[in-house]
């Protein structure tokens, strides 16, 4: 018994200390790649960012900025602030630019019905839950009672504009039944291309949401095509926008591939690890507050982000893929903006 006794906490002791090991090593990896900060990243991202409230501030955005055709907002879904931030991007550009048209992540039937919705003259709530629940088809983490609420707000605003000014939705992502074989993101290039020419919009501007990856405008070492990749080598001139979290609560439906909690929410998935590791993110939270969301613009003269790879490297260590860039390729090439979520909720189901 005695024999068995000292096996036992031998064996106790050797796994407890192999947690510890493995705790300790991930913590200090953690850091290593994450980076301390840098004074001239600071100094530089003090100067050039805003603090989001209620509206778009356009104070970093210049001239060039407004040439661009081709607007997009990447975000990892399930962060609540980034329908906040879709919606006002949204509403910005409107008044600012005249942009009606909204790109989505979604399939042309999908955008017919929302249109339906939006077209209406008296609001059918009934339509946009079915809308909501076609979309939970391909992002469940998506599909919420905030995506609800920002149509609702989205047609709002469009009764408030000319029949001719108001907001569309067009759908470019591949319908349910298309079996061909390209990627998404070829098939989302191809479908932009397609409505633009079947509709005359060739002199229109364009904004969306999309999946992270998507907006990215230069391939990675993954060699994977991204939608605004496809549409920059195609001419098309494109400002992507990207989010990353800190201290925020992640909506994660029940699904059948994973595990997940009671109440479908998690806090491991931020840009300062442990599960998902973004380089550099450390000075953008140096240079932001607590409970807010800020817009930092990296592509202003004498911009260290102009030959840095920070902010495009990430390291997953659970879900997705690792995102390294290509050699002698700089953050900038892959997008020009980031809002930085602190804090925020996590989606919630439809009601």
């Amino acid at each position: 018994m005695k024999k068995f006794l000292k096996i036992l906490k031998i064996t106790c002791i050797t796994l407890l200390s192999i947690i510890l090991i493995f705790i300790a090593y991930l913590y200090s990896s953690s850091k290593l790649f994450l980076e301390s900060t840098k004074e001239e990243n600071i100094s530089y991202l003090s100067k050039n960012s805003v603090q989001v409230s209620y509206s778009i501030e356009e104070k970093l955005f210049d001239a060039d900025f407004y040439k661009s055709q081709v607007f997009l907002l990447g975000e990892i879904h399930g962060y609540a602030d980034n329908q906040t931030i879709d919606q006002e991007m949204l509403f910005f550009l409107n008044k600012k630019l005249g942009i009606k048209y909204y790109i989505a992540e979604m399939d042309s039937l999908t955008a017919k019905k929302l249109n339906g919705f939006l077209a209406e003259k008296q609001k059918n709530e009934t339509i946009l839950k079915e809308v909501v629940e076609s979309i939970k088809r391909r992002i469940p983490q998506q599909a919420s009672q905030e995506l609800f609420n920002k149509w609702n707000a989205v047609y709002d605003y469009n009764q408030k504009l000319a029949d001719s000014s108001r907001i569309k939705v067009i759908g470019i992502d591949k319908n349910f039944d298309d079996e061909s074989k390209g990627s998404r993101d070829e098939a989302m290039v191809s479908n932009f291309k397609n409505v633009i020419q079947k509709r005359h919009l060739e002199n229109e501007k364009f904004y969306g949401l999309f999946g992270y990856f998507h907006t990215l405008q230069k391939k990675t070492e993954s060699g994977r095509a991204t939608f605004a990749a496809g549409l920059k080598d195609s001419g098309v001139k494109v400002t992507s926008f990207v989010s990353y979290t800190i201290d925020s609560e992640m909506y994660l439906p029940e699904n059948p591939q994973f595990p997940t909690p009671e109440d479908e929410k998690v806090d491991w998935l931020n840009a300062d690890g442990p599960l998902m590791l973004v380089k550099g993110i450390n000075d953008l939270k140096e240079t932001s507050k607590p409970n807010a969301i800020t817009l930092f613009k990296l592509n202003s003269k004498n911009s260290p982000y102009l030959n840095s790879q920070n902010l495009i490297t990430v390291k997953s260590r659970a879900f997705g893929e690792n995102i390294v860039p290509l050699k002698d390729s700089f953050v900038t090439d892959y997008f020009q903006y980031v809002f930085l979520l602190r804090n925020s909720k996590a989606l919630t189901k439809l009601k």
